[in-house]
């Protein structure tokens, strides 16, 4: 016991040994990101699994019926083009007949007026009008589904899989869409993520952006069906085409890690791009990182603040943290305290990584007081979400006795967890507060 101690603690005392900052590690780009809704319909974006009773994925949203396209005029049928008859030549003049002979009287033959450009040739065709049962059945498919959103809303599952079941088996995409969603959750039905994977599929082929998104989120987990990542971008493109900002910040990633496609950082960041102009959090922090990082863009940590800020007064708690870390680096008098602020509002989510960097704050007295029983009680708090980086700073803290009382056998069990050879029981998060879009 006492050699495997030795071999634990020497390098963590030599590395711990007169720190001051803990530095976090980078986020990687390929974190899992949960979206989630509450019963008010409310969304939220989070690194840690939604609590019990989250409605763990977005609804799609009710379709609504686009007002009547009035019929477009039709335009005046242009002018038949009148072809000019060929000059005849002149025709000799007939001898003068003889008074004798008197030729009987031919009946002129009416001439056929030549047709003008206010007469059409043919008159024009009536104007298609849409059968009035398709109309009204358009009409109630539409108050179906809005019907079964309300019932998904108010966690009547059952309710929202009765209207859902019907309409797609008629060839709804958008009910198919949905059952699907009912189907990979377990909301109404047992959890069946093969009868999910074919719902989406019916749905994606008829069209469906957020189904293709949510089939290729499953062929890229492997989820239901046989992971292919490289159908997954299929399915992703599709999607991202249609301007589904989930889409396209799926696929951002997957150029910036190369997975399923070729590595391109330019191809990433426009993708990203596309998303985070339309207010998509998660795509604003990716874009953020490429700039901080100078992947795909000229390294700019203006622009980066700029994209981590967007996304983090929207609540997103890995752009928090991301924009805390600038201020950290930053070497202005105010960036301390800026840090500890954006840190607080990450660790209030229960996000671990600002956990732990609000920890080293207090730890190194950085734009706050210094308090090592707090810095301890925030490391400690990481640490048994799993959080390895939290869970070696709370080791030094046992092994220096700072905050805590001095103990080589705490240290010597948390540097274990740290490095693997144990894992901490995971703390719920707490719900952060809510993003509306």
């Amino acid at each position: 016991m006492g050699a495997l101690a030795d071999r634990l603690i020497a390098p963590l005392a030599a590395v711990l040994a007169g720190v001051v900052v803990v530095a976090l590690a980078p986020l990687a780009g390929a974190e899992e990101i949960y979206r989630w809704y509450d019963k008010d319909g409310n969304v939220y974006y989070t690194q840690q699994p939604p609590p019990a009773g989250a409605l763990r994925a977005p609804p799609a949203p009710a379709p609504i019926t686009p007002p009547p396209v009035p019929a477009e005029p039709r335009p005046e049928p242009a002018a038949p083009r009148v072809t000019p008859m060929p000059r005849v030549p002149a025709v000799p003049p007939r001898p003068p007949v003889p008074a004798t002979a008197t030729a009987p009287a031919t009946p002129a033959t009416p001439a056929t007026p030549a047709p003008t450009a206010g007469t059409p040739s043919s008159p024009p065709a009536a104007a298609a009008k849409t059968p009035p049962d398709t109309a009204r059945s358009a009409e109630d498919t539409t108050a179906s589904l809005t019907q079964a959103l309300e019932a998904y809303r108010r966690a009547d599952y059952a309710a929202a899989l009765a209207i859902l079941r019907p309409l797609a088996e008629k060839g709804d995409a958008t009910a198919q869409s949905r059952l699907a969603a009912l189907y990979e959750r377990g909301a109404g039905v047992e959890q069946d993520f093969v009868e999910a994977a074919m719902w989406y599929r019916k749905a994606a082929e008829g069209g469906d952006p957020s189904a293709q998104y949510s089939l290729g989120g499953l062929l890229s987990e492997g989820r239901g069906l046989k992971r292919d990542e490289a159908q997954a971008i299929v399915w992703w493109q599709r999607a991202a085409e249609h301007g589904l900002a989930d889409a396209q910040t799926s696929l951002g990633s997957a150029y910036h890690d190369g997975v399923g496609v070729a590595k391109d950082d330019a191809a990433a960041v426009l993708w990203w791009r596309k998303a985070a102009q339309q207010g998509f959090p998660p795509a604003q922090e990716r874009l953020g990182f490429a700039y901080e990082q100078g992947a795909g863009v000229e390294r700019s940590d203006e622009q980066a603040m700029h994209w981590y800020r967007t996304a983090a007064e929207q609540g997103f708690a890995r752009a928090q943290v991301n924009l805390a870390d600038l201020y950290r680096k930053s070497r202005k008098s105010e960036a301390a305290a800026e840090a500890v602020r954006w840190y607080r509002v990450a660790a209030a989510q229960g996000y671990p990584a600002a956990r732990h960097g609000l920890a080293a704050a207090y730890a190194a007295g950085a734009g706050v007081k210094q308090d090592y029983a707090e810095a301890a009680r925030l490391y400690r708090q990481a640490a048994e979400q799993g959080w390895a980086p939290a869970q070696a700073a709370l080791a030094g803290m046992y092994l220096r006795g700072e905050g805590v009382t001095k103990s080589r056998e705490e240290a010597e069990r948390w540097m274990r967890r740290a490095t693997g050879g144990g894992e901490a029981p995971a703390t719920p998060a707490q719900p952060p507060a809510p993003v509306t879009r």
